[in-house]
């Protein structure tokens, strides 16, 4: 608790030296990581040295993500104007956390550089940066460049999503990252090495050296396994993943040398307690959970699977362990699980360990010296190919899991591990709590809502049962999509196994851009929209259809549109009733002044139970015209924090607090749900269902 205090009172202070002059200052940094491609240039980690040439002290030197418009070579040194911003992150009930990602890293700030001033790069001759560039230049040709560099250095920009996702769906994600696997395949390779040479200087050296070598034989050949671990880190700049990896390596070497007689799990626990020592707030990573987790599970189901003497059976007895311990955990982080995950580890893992890392290492290296060397890389696509086969079929073998599966999943893992020890009143007892569990997690809700968190755009889910109607996909760029990202995970967590339909509310990036990715993955059944000459599916005024529960009615735009901008926005009204009791859903995409006066013009007025606010906000919509015919209960607009449009307006927000509404903002409340039930309308956000942990405050507002 101690170290943490002073790592939080460190990084207060790494955050205020950033701050303390303004959004606008001029530094001076070191690049420290490996570029990757972003819609809007490139991003790096970086660690600045100066702020306003005023130099900072070692070790309150704080790290930044760092966007520039060019790639920028590993330990460059880089001067020049730049804006600061908060870490922020989109922060919904499923899908990945930016904030406690870059928190755990130690990460506190984004700073961009300015494209109106003179930028200074000094690149200096750096050994990682070489390392890097001969191998990208030799695998340029290959289809497998991603996993290489992803294999060799952690650097994983150039895998492709199609890959991503086939390693995901396959369990074999682990296989291509830097991690305790890799670097203990490496401290094998160099102790092997020192072993064997050691062995043969024994035989051919004099007595006397015979005998100092069978004595220190064994500590230097355990060093320079660890010499070879270490460097191999150096490789990926020392991610946290590694160096942990490195402390439970320390932590082993030293027991061996001190030939104590030790419990495996206190060794675990040991060099856990260093972990968090060293980086305490390794403790928000998901990765740290996920790394000890794995080897614990391993260390206790190997002990378990000891005393078996068929090798076979008891390799394929660990993998079938650990990949049905890992059933929750998969499914809890990635909404699924892969059916035949056990059987892709029990292939690959090895041919990885034996074949693939140490022979991508050794074409490393060769590569660095000389161009001689291509047909290492033309024998390890040839080595891949059996993977890139494999993983193809993954996907067919993937099954979604939401929240209640989960709720089932858990303790039927723990009944199938532990039937033969659990007493039949244990058996009964969790089976009956595995049946209330999953009644209470049943949704109570007949119809649901939820606004996704997708920065500067707009998604909403509209939820019966296990099916969904989406308004608006939030954005997308080449390398990235929210429905990827935001929409997927979490309609997945929800239950949701069908997307019957699609409405468009015009054509803009940040509404419509994740259509494709969307139609990929649910494949809807309709997508309506204002523009466009199919009249099947428009989305024009006085349209309206049923579903379920739901009517729907379009209330704008008055015609089809070649292309639909702002001002052509789809407006729909939901209506839900139930007996004497109804609910209305107003989306409204983003309609300005002009529509919302044309609007009012023939609308009566209406009262709605949950609104999205026009046009994230913005000064140009929401006028008195919308006020004076809409009576809002209910007001969400969709936001990214700290937006560099300034969105929402004050203005707005203020007006529509002072009609009654209330007011929610997905960029600063996080996901907003409203769960529509008799004659109730249940509410809540993903940032206030919690205690909102003090990082948080500190990444976004800098509250101490």
């Amino acid at each position: 608790m101690s170290l943490a205090l002073i790592q939080g009172n460190l990084f207060k202070y790494q955050s205020r030296v950033l701050f303390q002059f303004g959004t606008d200052i001029t530094i001076k940094a070191r690049v420290d990581s490996y570029f990757k491609k972003i819609s809007h240039g490139n991003e790096v980690q970086a660690t600045v040295l100066t702020v306003n040439d005023q130099k900072i002290p070692l070790f309150l030197r704080p790290k930044v993500l760092l966007r520039s418009p060019t790639a920028l070579p590993p330990g460059a040194f880089i001067t020049g104007s730049v804006s600061v911003n908060p870490i922020s992150g989109t922060l919904n009930r499923a899908g990945f956390d930016r904030e406690k990602h870059l928190f755990s890293q130690g990460i506190a700030a984004n700073v961009t550089l300015s494209t109106k001033n003179h930028t200074i790069v000094v690149s200096r001759p750096h050994w990682r940066s070489s390392f890097h560039r001969a191998v990208r230049n030799a695998t340029k040709h290959s289809r497998f460049q991603g996993l290489y560099l992803a294999l060799i250095f952690g650097d994983r920009s150039e895998l492709g999503d199609e890959m991503r996702r086939q390693l995901q769906y396959s369990g074999l994600s682990h296989l291509i990252a830097i991690s305790g696997l890799h670097v203990g395949i490496v401290f094998a390779l160099g102790y092997a090495a020192a072993t064997m040479v050691f062995t043969l200087f024994k035989m051919v050296l004099r007595s006397k050296a015979s005998a100092w070598l069978t004595l220190y034989g064994l500590p230097l050949s355990l060093f320079i396994g660890f010499v070879f671990a270490l460097l191999y880190c150096a490789l990926g700049y020392f991610a946290i993943s590694t160096v942990r990896a490195l402390i439970m390596l320390a932590v082993i070497i030293g027991f061996l040398l001190w030939q104590a007689r030790i419990h495996r799990l206190l060794i675990i626990l040991l060099a856990s307690s260093a972990v968090l020592t060293l980086f305490p707030f390794s403790a928000a990573s998901l990765s740290f959970w996920l790394s000890f987790s794995a080897v614990t599970l391993l260390v206790m189901t190997h002990a378990w699977l000891a005393a078996r003497q068929n090798v076979v059976v008891t390799v394929l007895s660990l993998h079938l362990v650990l990949s049905l311990c890992f059933i929750p955990i998969v499914g809890y982080l990635f909404q699924g699980m892969s059916l035949v995950g056990a059987l892709y580890n029990v292939l690959f893992v090895a041919w990885f360990s034996v074949c693939i890392v140490p022979l991508c290492l050794v074409a490393a290296l060769l590569t660095s010296v000389t161009t001689c060397f291509d047909w290492l890389w033309s024998l390890l696509d040839i080595a891949l190919t059996p993977l890139e086969l494999a993983i193809g079929f993954a996907p067919s073998f993937w099954l979604d899991i939401g929240v209640g599966d989960l709720a089932l999943l858990l303790p039927l893992v723990v009944l199938t591990l532990l039937y033969r020890w659990l007493s039949r009143q244990a058996l009964y007892t969790l089976t009956l709590l595995t049946l209330l569990i999953r009644l209470g997690l049943e949704r109570e809700s007949e119809v649901s809502v939820q606004f996704f968190d997708v920065g500067h755009g707009l998604a909403v889910a509209i939820i019966q049962g296990d099916e969904a109607v989406i308004y608006d996909t939030g954005g997308a760029n080449d390398h990235f999509s929210m429905v990827d990202t935001v929409v997927t995970p979490n309609l997945i967590a929800a239950g949701v196994t069908h997307v019957n339909g699609l409405i468009l509310s015009h054509g803009d990036n940040d509404h419509a851009g994740g259509e494709l990715s969307l139609q990929k993955r649910w494949h809807p059944k309709w997508i309506r929209r204002p523009e466009g000459d199919t009249t099947d599916t428009q989305c024009v005024q006085g349209t309206q259809w049923r579903w379920k529960a739901l009517e729907f009615l379009v209330l704008w735009p008055p015609k089809r549109v070649p292309r639909a901008y702002n001002p052509h926005s789809c407006v729909v009204l939901v209506t839900f009733e139930k007996g004497n009791s109804s609910k209305r859903l107003l989306l409204t995409g983003d309609i300005e002044k002009v529509s919302e006066i044309l609007l009012a013009r023939y609308l009566e007025p209406l009262s709605i139970d949950v609104m999205s606010v026009p046009h994230h906000g913005s000064s140009t919509s929401s006028s008195s015209f919308l006020h004076r015919t809409i009576d809002a209960k209910n007001v969400v607009a969709s936001t990214r924090f700290h937006s560099r449009w300034a969105l929402p307006s004050p203005r707005v927000r203020a007006q529509y607090q002072q009609n009654g509404s209330t007011w929610f903002e997905t960029g600063v409340d996080g996901q907003v749900i409203f769960d529509f039930s008799g004659q109730e309308i249940i509410v809540s956000t993903t940032r206030s269902e919690y205690l909102d942990p003090w990082y948080r405050q500190m990444l976004r507002s800098r509250v101490e």
